[in-house]
């Protein structure tokens, strides 16, 4: 049991240590505001793009592509989406499609690549990376979906903007790439991979620094209910029930290990700004993804000492 919680601990302190230190940076004026938007900016366009396609395009294809892994995640979520849907039909509108939102959509980008590096090592990225791109295809189209239900009428232009917004994520189309230049066994050359890798490697501690500055508990406006309802779900409630039905199906180790991190992760940010544009709950959205990115570290750092105690990673 030491050694699991000792090992649990190395995945996720240096997560939590990151945002800690962005928190105080933020506070004490040592990083701004506008830092804290550019440097997200950077990330989501530039640096880990380079850092997924890096990756996967020196990546063996054959071994990135886990049919059975992506089956198995894409129909828990599809089937948690459908089951938090119900449990929220008495919530208001603009509440029930956050709701669902929160409690299902996780911040796999960061977060979830984040602490699977740490857990697995660097040659976990190419296909964490592979899971990232067909999840967040998902993950958006469910979000659409949600959000627009729970408005008494659609609009089909804001769905159409969404729709090529997710076929134009940098994200996705790093991973696209990546793989396609695994397949025909194309190599970039010595120095744009250096310099690449240099963009890489700032990825994860800015992210997070970016994360920890952007943190507070101090505009808790909405439902206090709901936000822990939405938070247990997300935290506890789904990375608990993938566990078991992975672990059931055969899952172990790295498969295992990604399907547990990546559905453990924090609501996505990017709930947010969906949420605002979808005339949802801004509010609650923001509240949401507060208390879980909070919380996540002391949920994941457990879940991992029971599944490095039970022999299952």
């Amino acid at each position: 049991m030491l050694h699991a919680f000792s090992f649990s601990v190395s995945v996720t302190a240096p997560i939590i240590l990151m945002m800690i230190l962005g928190y105080i940076f933020k506070r004490r004026d040592m990083i701004s505001a506008e830092f804290i938007r550019s440097g997200s900016s950077l990330v989501f366009n530039v640096t880990l793009p380079c850092l997924l396609f890096l990756n996967i395009a020196t990546a063996d294809v054959a071994a990135l592509i886990q049919v059975k892994l992506l089956a198995t995640a894409g129909l828990i979520t599809l089937a948690s989406v459908g089951l938090l849907w119900i449990y929220a039909r008495n919530m208001a509108g603009p509440q029930r499609g956050v709701f669902v939102q929160g409690a299902y959509r996780g911040n796999m980008g960061i977060i979830g690549l984040a602490t699977i590096v740490n857990a697995f090592g660097h040659e976990a990225l190419a296909p964490a990376g592979v899971y990232l791109a067909i999840m967040v295809i998902l993950y958006n189209v469910l979000a659409i979906a949600v959000l627009s239900a729970a408005q008494p009428k659609a609009e089909q232009s804001l769905l159409k903007g969404m729709a090529y917004s997710m076929f134009s994520n940098p994200l996705f189309l790093a991973i696209v790439f990546g793989l396609c230049l695994a397949l025909i066994g194309l190599r970039l050359p010595e120095w744009l991979t250096t310099s690449g890798r240099y963009l890489a490697n700032m990825t994860l501690p800015l992210a997070l620094l970016c994360i920890g500055g952007s943190l507070s508990l101090d505009r808790l406006k909405g439902n206090r209910s709901l936000i822990f309802q939405a938070s247990a779900a997300k935290l506890v409630i789904l990375p608990l029930l993938s566990v078991l039905i992975g672990a059931l199906l055969g899952f172990r180790g790295l498969n295992l290990g990604i399907l547990y991190l990546m559905m453990a992760t924090p609501s996505a940010t990017a709930s947010f700004v969906m949420a605002r544009q979808m005339r949802g709950d801004a509010d609650l959205a923001a509240d949401i993804i507060a208390i879980t990115t909070i919380f996540s570290a002391l949920t994941t750092t457990f879940g991992l000492v029971g599944l490095k105690a039970s022999g299952l990673i």
